[in-house]
């Protein structure tokens, strides 16, 4: 049976977002229960995240925007205006399917509680929307099956947290000690899997929606961040990989906070074969190959 699934993600800054999102959508494997937009403008988005279930042929999957800043920031809209890279293609509302009007939060409570110990959460942003969950919906790391995120590099000494785990620390510490299952998966576990040339070609020559618009989402990216890496990477399909089965390895580990003087939160991520998290390992070359093809085959299937 296809594993249900939040995407909670801050599409739109890096590309890797979008470009997972499509592989989700048309990956037979998940049931993309919900889309939510994680960390500083977060209706933007949301328009994007609602452009790309519209084209992958899924334009029912509820996308919702959820908190723009990091806890503990009061919850208050982001500026207007504020552009993320990939803006360009959902400028505004129209055509569009309509914006949900849940929170982030409540939406991954209600959904987590519809179907208990089935649903994943898979994390590639900001940890926020789930922090958030879980501090107003404690309810919630009972009904949920795994948080995976895409946090760090775990697979060598020493191990570092990354982007989205230090965006919002406290967010992640709340994860820590919900008591639900956690997988910290590395940043460069698919390093392997990012495209080349070649494959950004092949979107480009294919004709189909979905396809276009991740070349357009490429350009754009390209265009607009000014540290974006020579060809496009897909650090983010660790979560799916792992959720795939039988492509990442994992080792227990935990992570803990601290709270240095006159410093904002920190959190560490410790091997510990007591722990109670799971830390993932990489991908080889080989098999980054293995899943790189994978990954276009999927975004470049006719739509359903």
């Amino acid at each position: 049976m296809p594993i249900p699934i939040i995407i909670d993600t801050d599409i739109g800054e890096d590309i890797d977002d979008i470009l997972v999102t499509a592989f989700a959508l048309r990956s037979p494997e998940f049931d993309v229960q919900a889309i939510t937009t994680v960390d500083g403008d977060t209706q933007a988005r949301s328009r994007i995240a609602r452009r790309v279930t519209l084209t992958a042929g899924k334009p029912d999957i509820p996308v919702v925007a959820g908190y723009p800043r990091r806890m503990p920031q009061p919850d208050v809209l982001f500026p207007a205006g504020t552009a993320v890279t990939q803006g360009e293609l959902a400028p505004d509302e129209v055509g569009l399917p309509p914006a949900r009007s849940l929170r982030a939060d409540e939406l991954i409570a209600t959904l987590a509680a519809e179907c208990p110990g089935e649903l994943c959460v898979v994390t590639i942003g900001s940890m926020t929307n789930i922090g958030q969950t879980l501090v107003r919906f404690p309810g919630t790391a009972q009904h949920l099956r795994a948080v995976v995120t895409n946090g760090g590099s775990f697979a060598g000494r020493p191990t570092f947290i990354g982007w989205n785990l230090r965006y919002d620390p406290i967010a992640a510490a709340v994860v820590a000690t919900s008591g639900v299952q956690w997988v910290l998966l590395p940043e460069n576990a698919t390093r392997f899997a990012g495209l080349r040339e070649e494959e950004v070609q092949r979107l480009r020559d294919a004709d189909q929606p979905l396809a276009d618009l991740l070349a357009r989402a490429i350009d754009l990216w390209r265009q607009n961040k000014p540290d974006a890496a020579p060809t496009p990477h897909v650090s983010d399909l660790n979560v799916f990989a792992y959720l795939l089965g039988g492509w990442l390895p994992t080792a227990r580990g935990r992570a803990v906070l601290t709270v240095p003087p006159d410093r904002i939160a920190e959190l560490a991520i410790e091997k510990d074969g007591s722990g109670p998290h799971l830390l993932g390992g990489e991908l080889t070359q080989e098999r980054g190959r293995e899943l790189r093809e994978l990954f276009m085959r999927r975004v470049l299937a006719p739509a359903p």
